[in-house]
């Protein structure tokens, strides 16, 4: 009976929560996409307004009125959004690199359910700068994925109590349902000056929440045609250095992007000879640690469609693949299914004696339940001499709003035993005010061998305990804005039933209403490996507006790190200068006693960015890294003449470090020119 009646309480919840809709006028005469909104083009418009509080104070009405605007015609969904500030000079708007906006800078998020399936969805970004974020959401908001990106258009304006935007949306660059006339729609604001997210659809339980959205009804949407895109690029490149064999020499290169729209919610990609040369090194990281880093994809080919296979144990992480001679990939929905299929072709590698091998991952989700999924995962890399392959199978069930259960059991070849297996299983609690999980794994002695050919485990031999534990509170207090607090718990044992290792870290930060905040934290942990280790470390950090892009801090780390006392200071600052104008820098410095591998260092790495406009600007990122006597300078001129995909980039790299291989000091030098076009073909 309990349970009966809670079922009946949750299904009214969710039917109120879904009760707004919105239903877009048809227009002949489409709007100027100025972020200026003018009566000619939007009187008699559909209009609504009515935000709620998501947080500071959930279920409130939001602290500033919000009005949105929507309209279509045959080829775009046009949104407007009017927001008032009775203050203008509280408008926060710094971040001016597409696909870096998040909650520290005031925007407007447009959400689209397209298969009204009320767990995925195509969100829109834009803060006052005009500055876009798209982004693909799945798992009813769970899982938000940067990396997708798409062609839109949008703008903004600031004036004395209000700023505007408007967002133009293409419906042949979006995927969605054929003949579907009605999508699930939701509306959101941040207010930075109050720490405020607010939503237009009700109270939320958390960001992105799908199946909490109002309805987009009476859409008038075309009938998708097979479509063809293709991306001819050309290239030019000079190197001189110690690395490559291509000493003071201009190469000349061409390759090609193809994408097929094979149905409204399926598209094929394939790409010819790829030239990845406008990717940025990555950033350097001080690891305490003996695991292997992870790094972020920052790859074309790759990015849209691989937030798919974030499995916990990652049986496919794309940073695997180098470069490649052709890949060719699919992705897509139909009714209750997700995929996704890759396959791409590796070039041998003779200074570093890696053979060609061809990489082939495979990834289908169904959707259960309410919001609920189940998954596979097939992945296999093969070479001249050898293979190895993984199979992969996951469930993800919401039982409700708050209640999350996972579970994955990977299987992998060559071997196919218990030790080259792993499986985990774990509940969560959560919203957008606390988290807590426990989790259980289970990972074989020799898995590792096999599934970090293709994706990405740290460790095996493992029977696991973790328990996170996490709260935001906000006091009702003159000085204090929030209070956040965790605690992160880990324990394992091999399969012979030793300890090999656990670890207790503690978190608190303060956030004051004078943007100052600390945070305090503390690790002890015990690991085994050749002997035993037993480390602990302290952590005070001093910051202000540290919620906001522009921000300055500073760290101060110091304990035991594997039988040597550490001491860790680091240094951060981000700011606009002027309006075009940002400088980022960071300082780490660590130093270990005794330091008989010479692990002591020095990071230094600096970020310049100046926007012209939106899709012109120049970029410079430079680090050193004093034990490798190291030096990188990457320098690029950008324009999206076509945004985001037609452009023109002429880049400039230095690279020189010392090699411990050949005892030298080895340095490469490129000056690379890109020229990419995108057009289409319907058939």
């Amino acid at each position: 009976m309990i349970i009966r009646t809670l079922s009946v309480v949750f299904f009214l919840h969710t039917l109120l929560l879904a009760a707004k809709e919105i239903n877009p006028v048809y227009t002949n005469t489409p709007p100027k996409i100025d972020g200026i909104i003018t009566e000619n083009e939007w009187t008699g418009v559909t209009s609504t307004t009515g935000f709620t509080q998501l947080q500071p104070h959930k279920g409130a009405p939001a602290s500033e009125e919000t009005i949105v605007f929507v309209q279509q015609n045959a080829n775009y969904l046009f949104v407007a959004f009017q927001c008032v500030q009775q203050n203008s000079s509280d408008i926060v708007a710094n971040i001016s690199r597409r696909d870096r906006l998040d909650n520290s800078d005031d925007a407007v998020l447009l959400l689209l359910d397209t298969f009204n399936d009320k767990r995925s969805a195509v969100a829109f970004w834009v803060n006052p700068l005009g500055t876009q974020t798209d982004l693909f959401i799945t798992d009813d908001g769970r899982n938000a994925d940067l990396n997708w990106d798409t062609e839109w258009q949008a703008a903004a304006h600031i004036a004395d109590t209000v700023w505007t935007a408007e967002m133009a949306i293409p419906f042949d660059r979006i995927r969605y349902k054929n003949g579907l006339q009605t999508w699930g729609i939701n509306f959101a604001r941040v207010i930075r000056a109050n720490v405020e997210i607010a939503y237009w659809s009700g109270e939320l339980y958390d960001n992105y929440r799908v199946s909490q959205s109002g309805t987009l009804t009476g859409l008038k949407v075309p009938e998708k045609s097979k479509s063809f895109r293709l991306t001819p690029y050309a290239t030019l490149r000079f190197e001189n250095g110690s690395i490559t064999q291509n000493h003071n020499k201009w190469l000349a290169d061409a390759g090609l992007d193809a994408s097929y729209q094979l149905t409204t919610g399926v598209r094929v990609d394939a790409s010819l000879n790829p030239d990845f040369a406008t990717v940025e090194g990555d950033q350097e990281q001080i690891n305490l640690t003996r695991w292997e880093l992870s790094f972020p994809e920052k790859r074309l080919f790759f990015l849209e469609g691989n937030s798919l296979y974030s499995t916990r144990i990652r049986t496919f992480y794309s940073r695997r693949i180098g470069d490649i001679d052709y890949g060719v990939k699919v992705i897509g929905k139909l009714n209750d299914y997700n995929f996704s299929a890759l396959s791409a072709r590796t070039a041998a590698d003779v200074d570093l004696a890696i053979p060609s091998a061809q990489f082939t991952a495979a990834r289908l989700k169904k959707d259960v339940l309410n919001s609920s999924s189940i998954g596979l995962t097939a992945v296999d890399k093969s070479w001249s001499t050898g293979y190895s392959r993984s199979l992969s199978g996951d469930f993800l069930i919401n039982p409700g709003e708050a209640w999350q259960i996972t579970g994955q059991f990977v299987v992998s070849a060559p071997g196919l035993s218990i030790a080259h297996s792993a499986y985990f299983l774990r509940v969560a609690h959560e919203s957008n005010l606390h988290h807590i999980h426990l989790r259980y794994s289970d990972t074989g002695e020799k898995l590792k061998d096999n599934v970090n050919q293709t994706g990405f485990i740290r460790d095996d031999d493992m029977r696991e305990l973790d328990s996170d534990l996490s709260y935001f509170f906000w006091p009702q207090s003159s000085a204090l804005k929030y209070i956040f607090i965790e605690s992160r718990n880990n324990i394992f044992w091999s399969h012979a039933g030793m300890l090999r290792s656990w670890y207790v870290t503690e978190t608190a930060r303060f956030y004051l209403k004078n943007r100052f905040s600390i945070q305090l934290s503390y690790n002890d942990e015990f690991k085994l490996y050749e002997q035993k280790y037993y480390n602990h470390q302290y952590q005070i950090q001093i910051g202000y507006n540290t919620d906001e892009w522009q921000a300055i801090k500073g760290d101060y780390t110091w304990g035991r790190n594997f039988d040597r006392d550490f001491e860790l200071y680091s240094f951060g600052i981000q700011h606009r200068f002027f309006e075009h104008l940002a400088l980022g820098y960071d300082f780490q410095s660590i130093s270990f006693v005794p330091d008989a591998t010479v692990r002591s260092n020095t990071i230094h790495i600096l970020s310049v960015d100046y926007n012209v406009t939106r899709d012109l600007w120049f970029r410079v990122f430079t680090q050193t890294s004093i034990t490798e006597k190291r030096l990188y300078i990457y320098g690029l001129f950008g324009w999206r003449f076509f945004p985001p995909f037609s452009s023109l980039y002429i880049i400039y790299t230095t690279d020189r470090f010392d090699e411990l291989r050949y005892q030298e000091q080895r340095m490469n030098d490129i000056l690379f020119l890109k020229l990419s076009y995108q057009f289409g073909i319907y058939l």
